[in-house]
């Protein structure tokens, strides 16, 4: 491998390192809620605290690299498409959506899964629910009461578990903390967009009982059209409830549990065909229905002894999920085969998919943390995550053998792990932070392959496989306080992926067991710091890293061949991420980031099956991301009116190469979104007018080439103007 990428990492850590730290990914503060006028030192920013480091601290203590998205940022996106959207707020966070959110998908500083998820634990990046680990099949949850999300770049093995190798998404959901908050809230748009959320939160039994509970439905049109039907796709119905108890045992014993339900229904597509005549649009016999129902429920208990504290989890989660779908859209496979598009037309729809998936995770953790005044600071803990998931349905193909039958698959994971991370004082200002997880993980597979009679397939094939390996990640910091409001650090990193199956095997058509893919492990180098100025109004942030990755896990599917292709492949990945806020004066917020992301696949065979190269980049991941935004709040008493106005603007953008399958066989559209809402409000009421997609930008979230001059995208959604109305009580 050529050197070049870890000497410009090099070079961009020591010029960034020492001449440009950034800011708090757009979130690292929010504005105080005193705003009194006066002189401009006043209207300062509030530094936030996270959980990065599982227990809440500011996050000018953190020696990690974190992107936070509010609740303010989360109401300026589709709650429907959450999960993508959010991720354009966050520089160097990408997530590919190929029109079925059960599959979605993400990789932070390029690190993740590439191609498709071979199973519900092949996430690459982890994602967390207020810390407890979540299935990638879950992960695309409503984000309903969601007070932020947290994403930590670069490795999270050690505190979050085994499938952070790339970073972690953490959701943090409002807590069950006593205040009172009674709100109601509707929203209405463009292509029949609602969405209606009730959120109830006080205290039931003083010093006793603290309780938590949201309610939301929403529904829309998307404005791709098939041809044959007339509909708008995507369609979506989504119900959802979130809910929380906190009860307060003792004097240090607190107990809280909380539980997550929601049910989703849309119509929907995989992939259109690019630059088609009537784009966006598809001609499908029945669109892709799917349908998805989460339930999820954790359990925590806290209790304080004089030492230190102990803290166990238990979580549980139930996903279950439907998917029938046509496989040929007439528009594709028209132009693929120059036959006219009926010829692909079936009533009873001879090229379709019908699937179920069902998975059941349970998950518990012992861990004991130091006390926040402790001189130094100490987490250890033991941890077990098992997951029972099971895939069965048909397929039908009139593009040879593969993929007819009845299939049947049962994935299994045990993962044992025990970590530690400790906080070194090596005197007032300089920390020295080691960390390890020491695990074991096992998947097995058993699967079940009946023929449908096409020709070439065996009539029966059943089968049963099992990895398993122990596993060490971890890595150490070093970081330098500068004062109260500044901190440099430096750190290396190793993180992991377990190895494991894919749910889906082709190769059972031919009486062949799936093939299994190894464990992947990546080393990171990371610089970074963040500061205050100007008295608390500016507030900056910056990273630079380098990834190494061994071994990525491929699950690469040949369109025209009808087969997929399980490969891993080594690559590297580096740049930068920067971020700023300023609080200008009691009317103006502003905040921006961006961030850089090189990648490259290396030692890669000759003709590999993936289509991958040497120097090739990785699928979807942009070269430049970012956003700016701006907030103003404008004060109606000069005009002898209550209230204030309150306009906020976000614009997000992806820039340069962004490859859309691993040969590189085109790069898709750069994009450029604005987001926007304008309201008045004072402390019980806001009317507010909204914007997503303003001017309708062609957004390309996925692709995949047909052939070498037949190309296919899968779009993001459009503009949707609306307005909307929040009560409080």
């Amino acid at each position: 491998m050529s050197l070049s990428g870890p000497r410009i990492a090099i070079a961009l850590a020591s010029v960034t390192g020492i001449f440009s730290l950034s800011a708090p990914s757009q979130a690292l503060a929010q504005e105080s809620g005193a705003d009194t006028g006066g002189s401009g030192s006043e209207f300062v920013l509030e530094a936030i605290e996270v959980t990065a480091r599982r227990d809440a601290e500011p996050l000018f203590n953190v020696p990690v690299s974190v992107g936070l998205v509010t609740s303010g940022e989360l109401a300026l996106e589709s709650p429907a498409n959450a999960a993508v959207d959010i991720s354009r707020s966050v520089p160097n966070y990408s997530v590919t959506d190929v029109g079925n959110p059960l599959f979605a998908f993400g990789a932070i500083r390029g690190v993740g899964t590439l191609g498709f998820p071979q199973n519900p634990f092949d996430s690459t990046i982890g994602y967390a629910l207020n810390g407890m680990p979540l299935s990638l099949y879950s992960g695309s949850q409503q984000l309903l009461d969601v007070q932020r999300v947290e994403v930590m770049r670069g490795p999270q093995n050690v505190l979050f578990g085994r499938s952070s190798q790339g970073g972690t998404v953490n959701l943090v959901t409002a807590e069950p903390d006593g205040t009172r908050d009674m709100r109601i809230r509707a929203e209405v748009g463009t292509n029949r967009n609602l969405v209606a959320d009730v959120i109830a939160g006080g205290t039931l039994i003083p010093g006793v009982l603290n309780a938590r509970g949201a309610l939301r439905y929403t529904r829309g049109d998307g404005d791709v059209k098939n041809l044959l039907t007339g509909d708008s796709l995507p369609s979506f119905e989504i119900g959802a409830a979130r809910g929380a108890l906190r009860w307060f045992a003792t004097e240090r014993t607190t107990v809280t549990l909380s539980g997550f339900y929601e049910k989703d229904k849309r119509d929907t597509f995989n992939y259109i065909l690019r630059g088609g005549e009537n784009y966006p649009a598809v001609m499908l016999d029945e669109p892709l229905a799917f349908s998805r129902r989460i339930g999820i429920g954790t359990a925590e208990v806290r209790h304080e002894l004089d030492s230190f504290d102990l803290t166990a989890t238990f979580g549980v989660q139930d996903i279950s999920s439907t998917m029938n779908s046509d496989n040929t859209d007439a528009l594709i496979y028209s132009k693929v085969t120059g036959l006219p598009p009926h010829f692909f037309m079936n009533a009873n729809c001879s090229d379709c998919t019908r699937y179920r998936f069902s998975e059941n995770a349970y998950s518990g953790e012992l861990r004991a943390t130091s006390k926040p005044d402790a001189p130094m600071r100490w987490i250890a803990g033991l941890s077990y995550y098992h997951s029972d998931f099971d895939h069965r349905g048909t397929n039908s193909s009139s593009f040879g053998p593969t993929q007819n039958g009845y299939y049947n698959s049962n994935l299994k994971l045990d993962s044992y792990s025990a970590f530690a991370e400790i906080g070194i004082a090596l005197d007032e200002r300089w920390t020295l932070t080691p960390g390890v997880r020491v695990g074991h993980d096992s998947v097995s597979r058993k699967g079940l392959y009946v023929s449908n009679g096409t020709a070439g397939t065996v009539p029966t094939f059943s089968e049963y496989g099992k990895v398993s390996d122990p596993y060490i990640a971890g890595g150490v910091s070093l970081s330098y306080k500068m004062d109260e409001n500044s901190l440099l650090y430096g750190s290396v990193r190793r993180g992991y992926s377990n190895a494991g199956f894919p749910y889906f095997n082709i190769f059972s058509v031919f009486g062949k067991d799936a093939p299994s893919y190894p464990a992947s492990y990546v080393w990171t180098y990371e610089i970074g710091g963040r500061t205050l100025l100007l008295d608390g109004r500016l507030a900056l942030e910056g990273s630079i890293f380098y990834n190494n990755v061994d071994d990525g896990h491929v699950n690469a599917f040949d369109m025209m061949a009808n087969s997929f292709n399980i490969v891993a492949l080594d690559y590297y990945t580096y740049g930068f991420e920067a971020n700023a806020r300023y609080r200008v004066n009691q009317m103006w917020s502003v905040y921006g980031g961006v961030g850089y992301t090189r990648s490259a696949f290396f030692n890669v065979p000759q003709n590999d099956l993936s289509g991958a190269a040497d120097g090739n980049s990785l699928p979807g991941v942009p070269l430049w991301s970012g956003m700016l935004g701006a907030e103003n709040r404008l004060s109606l008493a000069a005009l002898k009116l209550p209230g204030e106005m309150v306009t906020s603007v976000e614009y997000q953008f992806a820039t340069g190469a962004r490859a859309a399958d691993l040969a590189n066989t085109f790069n898709l559209s750069p994009y450029h979104i604005i987001n926007a809402r304008l309201g008045w409000e004072n402390e019980r009421i806001k009317v507010y007018g909204f914007a997503r997609n303003l001017f309708d930008e062609n957004i390309e979230v996925a692709g995949t080439p047909y052939t070498a001059d037949v190309y296919a995208v899968t779009p993001g959604l459009g503009r949707v103007l609306g307005a909307g109305i929040e009560l409080t009580f």
